[in-house]
């Protein structure tokens, strides 16, 4: 009699979905029940038949409904994992991609080399974001300092957030400004031992083809690089031997097809040795590594 269910309400919302033709209706449906309900995904499926007050279903229609008009997952549940991390994200940020996982991951594997040993690592992070790239350095290394910037005074209070959940700020300093600008006053120039970066990288006659959920959700700022989408690692480039110490690095992230322009932007400054090119799982050149000579 009752058509309230978890069954139910499932079963409806993943043909709301279906109709609307959105990629992986089956998981959006227990993700955002699981959310509103706040337990865990397999509570739904232990006990399909319990009943779901009114109210939570006017609420998950409501996220359902945000879910067709293209609001991605993560901006709805406000949660996004990175690095086995929980992180907050809403539409002042990026949302953390898993190919960034692969420049956390490269950071971590040349940290481990013995020069590294007992004394602070100096990382600057051009472009935080959420911090997701801040945030998992300072978690997983524990001699670091880490001075993450961004130009968006919206983004840098959802890093906060999320450097405040995980205990970190003793690690991070958050500071406002555009690429280098931001550090003048903080850092010493050449004492830097990692600069890390996931710029914008999408070029203006890229965006206009841009999935809904991108261009009309994730912040522009945070997406375009100029015209031709090489606008910041032109400037990242050029002054990074500025601040990093010889034999550290510049580690950065890449749009798919621009490894070459950027492999060649290294090559006419005179303090860039030993680059490489990292993929990501689907084969893609991804990360770029170089170190300061």
């Amino acid at each position: 009699q009752d058509e309230n269910t978890i069954r139910n309400s499932l079963k409806s919302a993943i043909e709301v979905l279906k109709k609307s033709k959105i990629e992986f209706p089956e998981i959006i449906a227990d993700t955002l029940l699981a959310y509103i309900l706040s337990c865990d995904k397999t509570n739904l499926y232990t006990n399909p038949d319990d009943v779901i007050s009114t109210s939570d279903i006017c609420k998950y229609n409501k996220l359902i409904h945000k879910r067709v008009s293209h609001v991605p997952l993560q901006y709805i549940t406000r949660k996004v994992e990175f690095m086995s991390l929980d992180l907050i994200v809403d539409e002042r940020v990026l949302i953390p991609r898993p190919e960034t996982e692969i420049l956390v991951e490269t950071v971590l594997k040349k940290t481990n080399k013995k020069q590294y040993n007992n004394r602070k690592i100096i990382v600057i992070d051009i472009g935080t974001g959420s911090g997701n790239i801040a945030v998992s350095l300072a978690k997983y290394l524990s001699n670091v300092k880490i001075y993450a910037s961004d130009i968006s005074l919206e983004a840098l209070t959802v890093a906060n957030e999320n450097v405040l959940r995980h205990n970190v700020t003793d690690k991070i300093h958050l500071l406002h400004g555009d690429v280098f600008e931001a550090f003048r006053n903080n850092v010493k120039k050449r004492q830097v031992d990692f600069i890390v970066s996931n710029p914008p990288y999408v070029s203006e006659s890229e965006a206009k083809t841009l999935e809904p959920e991108l261009i009309d959700h994730e912040p522009l700022l945070a997406l375009i690089g100029g015209e031709d989408g090489l606008y910041f690692y032109k400037q990242i480039i050029k002054d990074a031997t500025d601040w990093i110490k010889p034999g550290g690095y510049l580690i950065i992230e890449t749009g798919e097809r621009q490894a070459d322009s950027i492999i060649m932007l290294m090559q006419n400054e005179l303090h860039y040795d030993e680059i490489e090119i990292i993929q990501d799982l689907q084969g893609k050149e991804r990360i770029i590594s170089s170190k300061i000579i």
